[in-house]
């Protein structure tokens, strides 16, 4: 308060401001709940993909060769477990199709011909994760290996993207038996607008088709891995459900702590905006009502005073204000390291 201003002036004006302060500046904060992260523990790993995919397409082999056996498990067995662990770690937000090539006429050569022809998909693109399972189950070993025109079916269900957010993932335990150049067709998938990356599963696959998957995969700008027995699988399915766990761990650790940032940000916004409108409001009611008075020559308290007494009153609600955005920007803080501590103990 201004120095040198009676008591009973400034109590003249406080009587004078009471019906122009009535403003609820309780409505101007709001509190903010903290977001928490639910992370999985290394005992309940998931198999996931990247954080920055938006689209998969996953393709399963249904050639005739994938009825055979790695050690006790069938090829086409142990592909449909593969794709389906893959399918239940995706990210919820992600749309996902499942496509089979070969599942048609026969692995002899009187089948060929359809066999080739046969790329079916058995779930559209969507987020419908049981239609999903419910394809891979229907996966059946039956004919030749139409490998190139299954990237070619895959890569039409993608659109225009930015590098790494669509994949296509091949389940496969051979390479391109009906004539096709997959190299060339994972190059265009990678390199054009659609810029999809390709990995490969393969399933005991002989020194020569896993030098050629090595090439489709490279040049769909991924990788081939290639398991050959029992173990080998195991551990490929377990290295690859831990890192899909880190992943999805990263994914939601993430989003937990930018919902903290934009909650504290839009509570301290709207308490900023809401606190200066009613500043603003009693500023310019209280000045027209005393100029008012004093046109009409009626009684009215000393200006200087009220206005001494209402800069007291807006000086504490900024305070207020202030107060409240530092204790909710501590609390998103602290909310913040503790999903890091969080997220460092899941690892």
């Amino acid at each position: 308060m201004a120095s040198g201003l009676a008591p009973e002036a400034i109590a003249a004006a406080r009587t004078y401001l009471e019906p122009f302060t009535r403003a609820d500046q309780g409505a101007c904060f709001s509190e903010v709940e903290s977001s928490s992260a639910d992370l999985e523990a290394p005992a309940a790993a998931v198999f996931a993909s990247s954080p920055q995919v938006t689209r998969v397409v996953v393709a399963i082999d249904g050639s005739g060769s994938m009825a055979t056996f790695i050690g006790t498990r069938s090829k086409l067995a142990l592909a449909k477990e593969a794709t389906l662990a893959f399918i239940g770690g995706l990210s919820e937000k992600v749309p996902a199709s499942v496509l089979v090539f070969g599942q048609q006429g026969s692995n002899n050569d009187s089948g060929k011909a359809a066999s080739c022809r046969g790329i079916d998909q058995l779930a559209p693109m969507s987020l419908d994760r049981d239609a999903q399972r419910r394809a891979v189950a229907s996966v059946r070993a039956v004919g030749w290996t139409p490998l190139a025109a299954a990237l070619q079916k895959a890569q039409a269900q993608l659109g225009v993207g930015a590098p790494g957010e669509q994949v296509i993932y091949v389940v496969s335990d051979g390479n391109e038996t009906c004539g096709g150049d997959p190299v060339a067709i994972a190059r265009a998938i990678n390199t054009g607008q659609t810029r999809a990356i390709v990995n490969i599963i393969g399933f005991d696959l002989p020194a020569a088709d896993r030098a050629a998957l090595t090439e489709v995969a490279r040049a769909g700008g991924g990788t081939l891995i290639n398991v050959a027995d029992d173990t080998e699988y195991r551990r490929m399915l377990a290295a690859t459900r831990e890192a899909g766990r880190l992943t999805m761990n990263t994914v939601r650790a993430s989003g937990a702590r930018s919902r903290n940032l934009i909650d504290t940000s839009a509570a301290t916004t709207r308490a900023t905006i809401c606190i200066g409108d009613i500043i603003t409001r009693e500023t310019l009611a209280v000045g027209t009502d005393l100029t008012r008075r004093a046109t009409a020559k009626q009684d009215a308290p000393d200006r200087r005073v009220v206005f001494a007494v209402l800069d007291q009153r807006h000086k504490a609600l900024t305070a207020k204000r202030e107060a409240f955005e530092a204790r909710l920007k501590g609390e998103r803080d602290r909310s913040n390291d503790a999903i890091d501590v969080q997220e460092e103990a899941a690892r």
